[in-house]
């Protein structure tokens, strides 16, 4: 098995709708995310040019003919998919329009108009049906399911069994249910999931004002399982929900996608041969149901197995919590984590930035032969406006890597557990000597920084979290210092 390779072209850079901001008080919880205007979060912010993701949403080309699918105007019976005379409904046009095989190679729909290479294109934003089931459906090459208008139509819940060539592009999912709003696996008679692309889509429970609407109506995101992939998941916004990616299985690409307020875990993740690259993961909400939430956790389920030749580079996984949060609502939220399941071989741990809320910043059990190098992990509790210590947990996060053959250099944390080489550990009170903005979140280096030109150039990263390049004499941590 070999890692795959998939290309991208990159577009235009656009906004998401953020979850509101709330009124404390009666179990309310109050969002400050203060990552743009308002409800505006600027997409651009984050992941806007970077060298390692390109801007945000991702401009897919395709060779094919378009074909409609129009709710409100079209018809099943004597639509033919052009745009005067589109057809009404995606199941129908998937089922039934689509010249595919299944996993043998027997043809479906012989002499059906859609083609691989082809795009169908979902016209307006009401009408569409809510469930999508993919299964059996083996193309050529890519079909694209796209919105004419970018974050339209809602579906509720799109699901993928034993396909392949499939993408979906700039389409919005709303379930308020506690169900899933995108799954794909692997499936016994119909084969497997592979070669499938979701990019530019958003995904959201919706408004949730209390914490009891949270456990009532939030759902997961994307659940994610192929043994063997090709998966690509690209630019993609989740907004209010419980999981936000599940990924389970081989050669899967996570690479610029946000999520923003969850409940339960940013990512999960087993396998080999994934990618995890310029994600961004913010604000875990607190639920009192006993669930210990992650940013990023390798957890390999049931069935613990190995784990090996995976990516995590350039993601940022941060906590904050706003003025008028509630002090018990406040938790432990692990950062970067990989613990009790099966060992972990050949990990790249890279320009990762996390600030959280709990000693795992980085940690990492039974990994070996791996390199983590220019990260940087640090938090506490003082972040949330609170004094040291008094949310009861302890105001640092620390590295740990567990493992033999591990190279672990030039990184930034407030307690090294792992030795290494060219590492800082910054006591309380040095943030600010560090950081450009440390109550703000803003992580860059200050000017004067101890970080700056004291790494090791042996294998640090050529670029930075945010893409700009490393000089010869690097600097510890995720960050390259750029002079203002």
């Amino acid at each position: 098995m070999t890692p795959s390779k998939r290309v991208v072209q990159a577009g235009i850079v656009f906004t998401l709708l953020c979850g509101a901001a709330l009124t404390a008080g009666g179990g309310e919880l109050v969002f400050d995310d203060g990552f743009g205007s308002g409800d505006l979060w600027a997409w651009s912010d984050f992941v806007g040019g970077t060298t390692a993701v390109g801007p945000c949403p991702c401009e897919i080309l395709f060779p094919g003919t378009e074909f409609f699918v129009d709710p409100i105007n079209g018809s099943d019976i004597t639509g033919d998919g052009s745009q005067g005379n589109p057809w009404a409904s995606i199941q129908f046009v998937v089922d039934t329009k689509v010249d595919c095989t299944d996993q043998h190679g027997t043809p479906h729909n012989p002499g059906a108009p859609i083609k691989g290479g082809d795009a169908i294109v979902l016209v307006g934003a009401a009408g569409h049906d809510e469930i999508l089931e993919i299964t059996g459906r083996y193309n050529s090459s890519w079909v694209t399911i796209r919105a004419q208008t970018m974050h339209q139509p809602v579906f509720s819940f799109v699901h993928f069994r034993g396909s392949s060539f499939w993408r979906l592009d700039g389409l919005s999912f709303f379930n308020n249910g506690a169900g899933t709003m995108l799954r794909i696996e692997d499936h016994g008679t119909q084969g497997p999931v592979g070669h499938v692309e979701f990019v530019n889509n958003h995904f959201t429970s919706g408004a949730l004002p209390t914490i009891q609407n949270w456990i009532d109506h939030v759902s997961d995101g994307m659940r994610l399982y192929s043994s063997d992939g090709p998966v690509v998941v690209r630019c993609n916004e989740l907004v209010n929900v419980a999981m936000g990616f599940v990924v389970g299985g081989d050669n899967m690409d996570l690479i610029g996608n946000t999520v923003e307020y969850f409940s339960r875990d940013g990512i999960a993740t087993g396998g080999h041969f994934n990618r995890f690259v310029g994600n961004r993961i913010y604000d875990s909400v607190k639920l009192g149901d006993g669930h210990h939430d992650d940013f990023f956790q390798s957890h390999m389920g049931a069935n613990p197995d190995t784990s090996s030749d995976v990516e995590i580079t350039g993601n940022i996984f941060m906590n904050r919590y706003g003025p008028g949060q509630p002090a018990d609502s406040l938790g432990a939220t692990q950062c970067l984590s990989g613990f009790e399941d099966g060992p972990k071989t050949r990990l790249r741990i890279t320009n990762n930035v996390c600030k959280g809320d709990h000693w795992h910043g980085i940690t990492w059990y039974d990994t070996n032969n791996s390199v983590i190098v220019n990260n940087t992990a640090v938090g506490g509790s003082d972040f949330a406006g609170l004094p040291p210590g008094s949310s009861g947990w302890p105001d640092y996060s620390w590295i740990s890597i567990q493992g033999t053959g591990n190279t672990i250099r030039n990184n930034i944390t407030t307690r090294n557990l792992s030795g290494g080489e060219n590492n800082i550990e910054i006591q309380s009170g040095e943030e600010n000597l560090y950081f450009s903005n440390w109550l703000g979140l803003d992580l860059s280096l200050a000017l004067g920084s101890p970080a700056i030109d004291t790494g090791n150039p042996d294998g640090a990263t050529t670029h930075d979290v945010e893409g700009t390049p490393r000089d010869a004499q690097p600097d510890v941590g995720a960050y390259e210092f750029t002079p203002p």
